[in-house]
């Protein structure tokens, strides 16, 4: 999920401009800004340490306070979130957060259970051998959160982090800080111990000076330029990160598809949050039958719905007017939106949609955060697919079809996330993982793949306490026996393994035999 392209654009150049004014400021003494983060982490480590000493359940316990808190006021967290629309807030971030904190409840200690791997894939010569893989907390992770949706995503981060026996430092993006602040009180009340999630200053300046400080990972809600400066900060301090990042989603309409509910869907995810939303439709793969069934109806929608009111401003109409710009240059067809100059500035008024697009035109290639919705019309579903590896944005995508084929094409799709005959909303079940790929980020967020991001691996390994040879001093026999041991526990069938046995033991008593013999001569 990324920020609106012109607050990524304004991010970006100022994490740059920070990162350089942080290390001018360390050489000149000016070091107030970093005091206060040190401060910070320091106080988030103490109440880190005891956390983590407290059982699981009793972690969960606060956790379902703070879900049972929220479900008895949903409007008044609802009501931190800087969006007008107060129901869908409710659906789009209140609801989602309590599913999460409730998926945590229930499938948290089957997840973080330290697991004995099976032992049947043990080797033969370490018979006795037990392994434990255990999870434990990172520390302290930093949290930077997006703009689009300020409570759901930050939140789900910050539930499973402390879930997981972490401390959490939390950036809210611009003028997102009530939303965060709303939720970490309702926790504190809820029994969460003070200290356990701090809130950062809104300046990026303040990312930059937590990483440095030496934060233990990094969970990053943005676009790709921000992800991309974060980056460089990461690789100064080889710090971890989880980095979902922009998208340019792809919609796979199959030949079996229903027009109809192609048509709401895209509708649907057009407007749903202004089109402010990673998982937006950007480009739709149809052929030529679909694609003009599909536009007609989306078109005549779009008209009933009057999404005139959806305006973008800044650098996102910027950019997506110039690459509107450049693709009707290049042949494509503008069939709604509207593009006004007023005062110099550029906007862009209601959806805009472009039919007879081709892949290798920047609207298809281009992390949008604006309603545009490209139309691509293909002769054959490999064809779509070849078309679609050419964006770099690899986040998720959708299919329209019957339930056989679409299983089956899914399958075959470059993506993080595909949902099927549905778009976007599905992705809300909690126990859904969501990463993307390529320019689209890496590492996962949500589910259970989400929550064990916020841990790292211990390997506990029991070795027996008799029968070590390796403590052995070396015999000319070594040979015979290893070889011997690699033909019994590799044969490449039943009748090869029992005709290795013997071979076996003839060189292990061998060996044995051996080494008697030097004992004896050395007594």
């Amino acid at each position: 999920m990324q920020v609106s392209n012109g607050i990524a654009f304004r991010e970006t150049s100022t994490l740059r401009l920070h990162s350089a004014e942080a290390s001018k400021a360390e050489h000149s003494g000016d070091t107030s800004a970093r005091d206060v983060v040190e401060r910070t982490l320091c106080r988030s480590r103490t109440a880190q340490s005891e956390w983590a000493e407290r059982s699981l359940r009793d972690r969960l316990g606060i956790l379902k306070t703070i879900r049972l808190r929220i479900a008895a006021t949903p409007r008044e967290i609802a009501a931190s979130v800087p969006r007008p629309d107060v129901a869908e807030t409710l659906a789009a971030e209140v609801l989602p957060l309590l599913d999460a904190c409730r998926f945590l409840e229930i499938e948290a200690p089957r997840i973080l259970k330290e697991q004995l791997p099976c032992s049947k894939a043990r080797p033969m010569w370490l018979l006795g051998t037990r392994v434990a893989l255990r999870r434990e907390p990172l520390g302290v992770v930093l949290v930077i959160g997006p703009s689009n949706y300020p409570l759901m995503l930050p939140g789900i981060q910050i539930l499973q982090a402390v879930a997981a026996g972490n401390a959490v430092l939390i950036k809210p993006a611009a003028h997102c800080t009530a939303a965060v602040q709303a939720l970490v009180d309702l926790a504190e009340a809820s029994g969460l111990p003070a200290d356990l999630i701090q809130i950062l200053d809104e300046d990026p300046l303040a990312a930059m000076t937590a990483i440095r400080c030496g934060v233990d990972k990094v969970f990053l809600t943005g676009s790709m330029n921000t992800g991309r400066a974060v980056s460089r900060e990461l690789a100064e301090s080889v710090i971890p990160a989880v980095m979902e990042l922009s998208g340019c989603d792809a919609v796979f309409i199959l030949d079996d598809a229903d027009p109809e509910l192609a048509s709401d869907c895209l509708l649907f995810g057009l407007t749903l949050n202004h089109s402010q939303t990673c998982m937006a439709p950007r480009r739709v793969f149809a052929s030529d039958r679909m694609a003009d069934r599909v536009l007609s109806l989306l078109l005549r929608k779009l008209i009933a719905r009057g999404c005139s009111e959806i305006v973008s401003l800044g650098n996102a109409a910027r950019t997506a007017v110039e690459t509107i710009h450049e693709s009707v240059a290049a042949g494509a067809k503008l069939l709604a939106g509207r593009i006004n100059v007023i005062n110099g500035q550029v906007e862009l008024e209601g959806v805009a949609i472009l039919d007879e697009v081709t892949a290798d035109m920047a609207v298809t290639r281009s992390d949008l955060f604006a309603p545009v919705l490209s139309f691509l019309r293909v002769h054959s579903e490999d064809q779509a697919l070849q078309d679609h590896t050419k964006c770099p944005y690899v986040l998720s995508a959708t299919v329209f079809g019957s339930q056989a084929r679409s299983q089956a094409f899914a399958r075959r799709i470059h993506a993080g996330c595909v949902v099927i005959n549905d778009l976007i909303v599905p992705t809300a079940d909690p126990r859904v993982p969501f990463g993307g790929r390529g320019k689209s980020g890496h590492g996962m967020t949500r589910g259970e793949a989400g929550l064990l991001e916020m841990t790292q691996l211990k390997t506990i390994v029991s070795a027996r306490r008799w029968f070590k040879p390796h403590l052995q001093a070396p015999t000319p026999l070594d040979l015979d026996v290893l070889e011997k041991l690699i033909r019994l526990e590799h044969a490449s069938g039943p009748w090869q393994t029992l005709a290795a046995v013997p071979q076996m033991i003839r060189a292990t008593l061998a060996q044995l035999k051996f080494r008697r013999t030097l004992g004896e001569r050395k007594s």
